[in-house]
């Protein structure tokens, strides 16, 4: 029984730890760390918690491995790196502060590495057991610099008050509801009522009292760069997202399958072509079916808050593969959240973007 609960204990302490930090998290990701300029080795969001799950779970047997031999001589060094491992969601995600997180994160190195070091003369199991909780500290230390580096007076900006706000979230022309069971109406909340109003109330705040203050939506998206490109090309890709759905199936208009035909072959092979590029996406981003300046079709596929216009093309319709659009509905099953999508498709409104034709 001894021997059960000197793995068990450390095993549930570093999970409940690990599930206090996700609650600090929370509001941070769904209202601040999506506008943030990050590195382009950032792995998918779905990966940062199954990577914790198993990281934690060889933390726990670490320690274990060292209790259960009656080896009580490191559980104060165990005990310091998972202070310090909840100490950084705080500063860096409830604070959101990514220098405050990077301090936070370089000491939890000092002291992991310093666990390795004194349990490898003592329980080398104990020690191997910790090689990928710091591989991956390294590693997430990397992603924390490049943040902070990249993303100077985040914290600020995010923090300011807008009284006369620029720009306004666009009504969606459907109730929330109205896109079931394709998109559920919890998903529309969490889309539309969080990530939409976070980036644009973010964009109010950070162009205050800068050049871009007084240009429209689109002339800040194709002269900005850094977080407050993100921030407006996301309220831009949103709310071309939002305005181009329809819980009433259309049928495309004759003057747009022509085009389609033209350029694709048969309405058939857009949609393979769309599809494929939309399930085939790796990480976050969108799907484009975009016009260039000759007024050929195109499939676009973009990373992160990237859009057509940024590249000389007309964006028409898109869909979003970030996760945060079809996660509650579909979890991992992108392929399905797609093919639902192609049945919301507002043709009416992609006939109305059309502009070189």
């Amino acid at each position: 029984m001894k021997t059960f609960l000197a793995y068990f204990i450390p095993i549930l302490l570093a999970y409940a730890v690990g599930a206090i930090g996700a609650y600090v998290q929370g509001d941070a990701l769904v209202e601040w760390y999506p506008g943030l300029v990050k590195s382009p080795a950032t792995p998918p969001a779905i990966l940062f918690p199954i990577a914790w799950s198993v990281l934690y779970l060889l933390m726990g047997i670490s320690a274990g491995t060292m209790l259960s031999k009656g080896d009580v001589s490191v559980l104060r060094l165990w005990l310091l790196q998972l202070l310090l491992n909840f100490l950084w969601s705080v500063m860096f995600f409830a604070l959101r502060s990514p220098f405050l997180g990077l301090i936070c994160i370089l000491a939890l190195d000092v002291a992991v590495m310093a666990y390795i070091i004194y349990t490898a003369g003592r329980r080398p199991a104990a020690a191997w057991l910790f090689v990928p909780y710091m591989l991956w500290l390294i590693f997430a230390t990397y992603l924390n610099g490049y943040i902070y580096i990249n993303n100077h007076n985040t914290k600020v900006a995010v923090a300011k008050s807008v009284a006369n706000p620029k720009f306004s979230m666009v009504p969606l022309p459907y109730s929330k509801d109205a896109l079931a069971p394709i998109m559920s109406e919890r998903t529309l909340y969490y889309h539309y009522d969080k990530h939409y109003k976070s980036y644009i109330d973010n964009t109010n705040r950070l162009v205050v009292g800068t050049p871009f203050d007084g240009m429209t939506l689109e002339e800040v998206v194709l002269k900005s760069d850094g977080i407050l490109f993100n921030n407006a090309a996301q309220t831009l890709n949103h709310q071309i997202y939002f305005e181009g759905l329809t819980p009433v199936r259309k049928v495309i208009p004759k003057e747009l399958e022509h085009l389609i035909i033209r350029d694709f072959g048969s309405v058939e092979e857009f949609n393979r072509a769309f599809t494929s590029a939309s399930v085939g996406l790796f990480g976050s981003g969108w799907v484009w079916l975009a016009e260039n300046g000759d007024g050929r079709l195109l499939v676009v596929p973009t990373k992160d808050a990237d859009n057509p216009m940024c590249h000389n093309l007309n964006p028409l319709m898109c869909i979003d593969v970030w996760e945060h659009a079809y996660y509650l509905d579909y979890q991992n099953r992108r392929a399905d959240f797609v093919k639902g999508y192609m049945d919301l498709i507002d043709w009416d409104k992609v006939v109305m973007r059309l502009k070189y034709q």
